[in-house]
């Protein structure tokens, strides 16, 4: 028995490891893409900067003998590993699989998809409507006292924390669907907290805007709760559809009792 345990555990790593040697080399091709484009990659990220530097009659900068290289490495790694995700999670979906009840695979089927499709929306959303307003404030206010020449690190950092936190926020209702449908919170509970939720909203824009107008902090906080209000939505539907399958398994199972021979007896 315990050798037969011991050559399961190394087929499951041997498994493992085949399906990690994948991902990586999806993950090299990916960044080494993105490293060779880097030139119109870096010119769609330069506009929001360029549009606010365009009446202060600053630019972009590089102070440090490896700065812009190392800027360009960063973004080229950042999109190769978001690029790899949806496949990396699909690699683990198929590890997972096998260990798993029919339940918690439509479960986890159900999540994946939602929860990249909510990272995107909310990556997407950072550069449309949060980015270019914060970029302007920051590189606009105080223009008239000095020129501004921000460095390329700096501002590909702040690109790149925005757009991984609004991906964050945005995968807010999905959580919240999941927990009601595990049966961890309830919508009632979500109801209750709204108003909370309303004071984290603005706390958590100011702390992920490098701003402090509350211009776009409300643009941070404005889709927060706007999501928190969807996920509320979201869970009532989870908590009706598990009431629904409840009820379905246990017609079945008095179905299934009383078509046995003992229950017809």
């Amino acid at each position: 028995m315990n050798r037969d345990r011991a050559m399961s555990i190394l087929e499951h790593m041997g498994e493992l490891k085949r399906r990690m040697i994948r991902v990586s080399v999806v993950f090299l091709v990916f960044t080494i893409v993105a490293a060779v484009f880097y030139d119109q990659i870096f010119e769609f990220l330069r506009k929001p900067a360029e549009d606010a530097l365009e009446g202060a009659e600053g630019q972009i900068i590089f102070t440090q003998v490896a700065e812009a290289w190392g800027a360009a490495m960063k973004v080229a790694v950042i999109l190769g590993f978001t690029a790899t995700m949806p496949y990396f999670l699909f690699e683990m979906t198929m590890f997972l699989r096998t260990g798993l009840t029919p339940k918690e695979r439509r479960y986890l089927y159900f999540f994946l998809p939602f929860s990249i499709v909510s990272f995107a929306a909310g990556v997407t959303f950072g550069f449309v409507m949060l980015i270019p307003p914060a970029i302007n404030f920051l590189l606009t206010f105080g223009s008239e006292l000095a020129t501004p020449f921000p460095t390329i690190g700096s501002y590909v950092s702040l690109l790149i924390a925005l757009s991984f936190w609004m991906g964050l926020i945005f995968e807010l209702p999905t959580v919240m669907f999941f927990l009601s449908k595990l049966g961890v919170v309830g919508s009632s509970w979500y109801r209750r907290q709204w108003r909370w939720m309303v004071l984290f909203a603005f706390v958590l824009g100011a702390v992920v805007t490098p701003t402090f107008d509350p211009i776009t902090q409300s643009l941070v906080a404005g889709p927060v709760i706007v999501l928190y209000i969807t996920g509320t939505v979201l869970a009532k539907f989870a908590e009706r559809g598990k009431g629904e399958s409840e009820a379905e398994s246990e017609s079945e199972s008095e179905t299934a009792v009383t078509d046995s021979p003992s229950g017809g007896s």
